[in-house]
């Protein structure tokens, strides 16, 4: 059985989609699109992601998990979230970003999505918690160490907008 094969650090198949839930832009009820301008900041690590090990950008594995399981999972820490729009990406997409800092050279294949446990201390069993997942590659510890500081914050700030680009080409509202 597939759910048997989720590991904690360990890669998630390529073929997947994963998904975030992000604030709705206020004009999206009108024009029913996102701008990927309009999603970066959603694509910003928490502090939570930060200080995670490994850092990573909490993302679901969508066979695993539905929008409506994601949002409540973030309700039992924010109880008044607005975030109701998903966000879906292909994992093969993802890890497929080439990311440019100040300098000509390109960095391809820096950004990768995992299995990350839910719960470190103890497995969560809770229907779709088997799902989490994050990005990792965004994060300084992760980026090339040649790079100046300047350098290593444009690029993830490049490796953002890029995944940012992705978002807005897949997204809709999460069902009242």
């Amino acid at each position: 059985m597939m759910l048997d094969l989720v590991q904690d650090l360990k890669s998630v198949s390529g073929h997947c989609h994963v998904i975030r839930l992000a604030q709705v832009p206020k004009d999206f009820s009108e024009k029913k699109k996102v701008l990927a301008v309009q999603l970066d900041k959603q694509l910003e690590p928490s502090t939570q992601d930060k200080e995670s090990k490994p850092p990573h950008l909490s993302f679901w594995v969508e066979f695993l998990t539905t929008p409506e399981q994601a949002y409540n999972f973030i309700r039992e820490k924010k109880p008044n979230s607005d975030k109701k729009l998903v966000l879906r990406l292909q994992v093969n997409e993802i890890r497929e970003i080439v990311g440019i800092a100040d300098t000509e050279k390109t960095y391809p294949r820096l950004l990768d999505v995992i299995w990350v446990f839910l719960e470190k201390a103890v497995r969560d069993e809770r229907l779709g918690a088997k799902g989490h997942s994050g990005i990792i590659g965004l994060f300084e510890q992760s980026l090339p160490s040649v790079l100046t500081q300047r350098q290593a914050k444009n690029l993830r700030k490049d490796l953002r907008s890029k995944l940012a680009e992705l978002a807005s080409k897949d997204c809709f509202m999460l069902e009242e």
